[in-house]
């Protein structure tokens, strides 16, 4: 199986459960990337940091996503993570806790080896 890993500007058209990555550090993406190249799934991962400003990029991801999962420090896009933290999809790790979402996981990585299903 395969993943795609995608940013800005690029968008693919795989039928693929989408998860969308907002502000992950350069280990969790290569710890992620790692995983999806054994995993028996295969998905669409969308990768956001707030040093690429392209907030219509995310946007069209966001309405892509399947699952989203933001890290919660802050950042140049903390206003839009803190809009997501209260979409159902999103799930977050990082220093700040959300009492209104309980969906915390310790880091990407483990969203998808514990709770893969809610992907599809």
């Amino acid at each position: 199986m395969y993943s795609n890993f995608i940013t800005p500007p690029d968008f693919v058209d795989e039928t693929l459960p989408t998860v969308l990555v907002i502000d992950a550090d350069w280990t969790d993406v290569e710890t992620l990337a790692l995983y999806c190249q054994s995993a028996k799934d295969s998905y669409n991962v969308y990768l956001y940091s707030d040093i690429m400003m392209e907030e219509e990029w995310l946007q069209q991801a966001i309405g892509l996503a399947h699952v989203i999962i933001v890290n919660s420090a802050e950042s140049a896009c903390t206003k839009i993570k803190n809009q997501l933290i209260k979409d159902p999809r999103t799930w977050y790790y990082g220093p700040h806790k959300y009492l209104a979402n309980p969906q915390r996981i310790e880091s990407p990585i483990d969203f998808f080896t514990k709770n893969n299903e809610r992907t599809t």
